[in-house]
């Protein structure tokens, strides 16, 4: 039986992979992006202050200096490391460095995601072990193999992965653990969760809350400014 305890902020650390080149994107490391002469590795990291007591960011091993004193300004509860060579590495020593039970994983490449949806994905892990935001279709979906429509599904039946996603500390450290020794990767760290037979709660997702992977994506994303704050 889920139990809807209220989640705290000093339950939750929250981790900010920022250790990519932005190589799609093409305009250099995304943690260093600017809106109003501030990088979005600060914009996110102020988002994330006011919901978790913890926060630790990563970084380009070259970059941790930089990092260290644009977020000084947020004190003790905010550490920097070095990233790995991906960014499940990157994520699995986030979650090592974590010390709170929930940890909430939000990529700088998705600065837009609100405080509503980022406090209630934290709020359905604390409850349910796991929970993930997740964008519902407006149409149907098809599996593709070779070309060839192999199967769909209604807009009801799917989502498409998002982040912000929360998980019990603990049981992510020992599935990530699991999955380098069996090196295992995934693109989503919740797609490693649910492998390992983990439930894991849907949080509808925000159309607002896109990813900035292509150029087309920063195009988007000058017209998404006031997310930035909200």
């Amino acid at each position: 039986m889920i139990i809807n305890a209220p989640v705290k902020r000093r339950d939750i650390s929250a981790l900010v992979p920022a250790a990519g080149e932005g190589m799609r994107l093409g305009l250099g490391p995304k943690a260093w992006l600017t809106f109003d002469d501030r990088p979005l590795l600060f914009w996110v990291t102020q988002k994330l202050a006011s919901l978790a007591e913890e926060i630790v960011v990563a970084v380009s091993p070259d970059d941790v200096v930089i990092a260290e004193k644009l977020l000084s300004e947020f004190g003790d509860s905010v550490r920097v490391l070095a990233g790995g060579a991906s960014r499940q590495e990157t994520v699995a020593r986030l979650v090592d460095a974590a010390q709170k039970p929930i940890v909430l994983i939000q990529d700088v490449a998705r600065p837009f995601a609100t405080n509503k949806l980022i406090s209630t994905v934290c709020a359905e892990a604390f409850n349910c072990g796991g929970a993930a935001a997740f964008l519902p279709p407006e149409v149907p979906v098809a599996k593709i193999q070779g070309g060839w429509v192999t199967e769909y599904f209604s807009a009801g039946e799917v989502g498409i992965f998002q982040a912000p996603q929360a998980f019990e500390r603990t049981r992510l450290q020992k599935i990530m653990l699991q999955a380098s020794a069996s090196s295992i990767t995934k693109q989503s760290t919740a797609q490693l969760w649910l492998d390992a037979g983990c439930p894991l709660r849907v949080v509808p997702g925000e159309k607002t809350n896109i990813k900035l992977t292509t150029p087309e994506d920063w195009i988007m994303a000058q017209s998404l400014k006031e997310y930035l704050n909200k």
